[in-house]
């Protein structure tokens, strides 16, 4: 199964027969089986579905997510299946306003991050690894004694910031990364990121409604009016090894260069993907996302059916089916 992206603008996306088609002016941009289609992305206000599409996806339960054309932004969804788990989302509302099954929760989620940053790290050969992997070592350590949500914030953030350091001082001369940033990137790393980490969060949120939670309800993200904070609770244990990990790949193959990206007239001192490093980094990301990772049951399985399993993990949480939230790490 896979994700259909259509980010060329001012196309029509329609059903014919049992095939999704992509169609500009006439001709066929893009084809696609229904049966092969586990979500579809619309990137930018310039792409238009027609109602029969529309409704023999919600048929099927195959959700359609919406971005700006850049990818950097998702605007919303539409599913069918929320409304079979009103008792799922009644005990993940009670459990939220839980400060100490909160903190637990939080803890696995970035445990996992860290472990999977520190991972990442191992295999770059960077002088400048180590001295990372050691603060994050610290962070592990002192997050098993955080006894606030703020607190675990607190060591993913110095994780975060020695993770990216070691990025820093590899990519800076060359690349003019000088630390995580965005809104908007200020470089091409930054815009690879923040491009990449939106990819995951489509997934994440598939996952999440499918599941029957509710994706704005999270514990390690503060809940604010249309921030999809438990999705963006659970990607953290993924960047690592579905994001980051398609940027260093990109980056060391010299597969991507600064002829693929762009700096529009507004906002200033912005970096963004053009079309050809959107399609790149999507074909990597696409590659990566369905690539076999181990289970702790030794089973083998696609990273982004891991993702859906994360996700399950935590239903049983909530539900009491489970002791605790354990975070994905390779």
């Amino acid at each position: 199964m896979a994700t259909l992206y259509v980010q060329e603008q001012g196309v029509m996306v329609r059903k014919k027969d049992n095939q999704i088609v992509v169609t500009k002016s006439g001709q066929v941009l893009q084809e696609a089986p229904l049966g092969k289609i586990d979500q579809v992305i619309l990137m930018g206000r310039g792409v238009q579905m027609s109602t029969a599409l529309i409704m023999e996806l919600s048929a099927r339960g195959i959700p359609v997510l919406l971005t700006n054309q850049r990818g950097s932004r998702y605007y919303g969804s539409w599913v069918t299946w929320p409304s079979r788990f009103g008792d799922l989302r009644i005990e993940q509302m009670l459990r939220v306003n839980e400060p100490a099954w909160t903190l637990e929760v939080a803890r696995g989620i970035v445990q996992a991050k860290l472990i999977n940053q520190r991972a990442l790290l191992a295999t770059t050969g960077w002088a400048s690894a180590a001295a990372a992997m050691t603060q994050i070592d610290a962070a592990l350590t002192s997050l098993a004694g955080a006894t606030t949500i703020d607190m675990v914030r607190g060591y993913e953030g110095a994780a975060a910031a020695a993770y990216f350091g070691a990025w820093r001082t590899v990519y800076a001369a060359n690349w003019g990364f000088h630390g995580r940033s965005f809104y908007p990137p200020p470089d091409p790393i930054n815009a690879l990121l923040s491009f990449g980490y939106t990819l995951a969060l489509h997934d994440v949120l598939t996952a999440v409604q499918f599941t029957g939670l509710d994706p704005y309800l999270g514990v390690f993200h503060a809940v604010e009016q249309g921030r999809p904070s438990l999705a963006l609770d659970l990607m953290e244990e993924f960047r690592p090894l579905l994001v980051d990990r398609a940027v260093l790949d990109l980056l060391h193959s010299a597969s991507i260069t600064k002829a693929q990206f762009e700096r529009p007239p507004q906002p200033p001192d912005a970096v963004y993907l053009n079309a050809k490093g959107r399609a790149l980094i999507i074909e990597r990301y696409e590659t990566r996302i369905q690539q076999l990772y181990r289970l702790p049951s030794n089973e083998e399985t696609p990273l982004r059916r891991v993702i859906l399993l994360q996700a399950r993990a935590l239903a049983r949480v909530i539900r009491g089916e489970q002791p605790q939230y354990i975070g994905y790490t390779l």
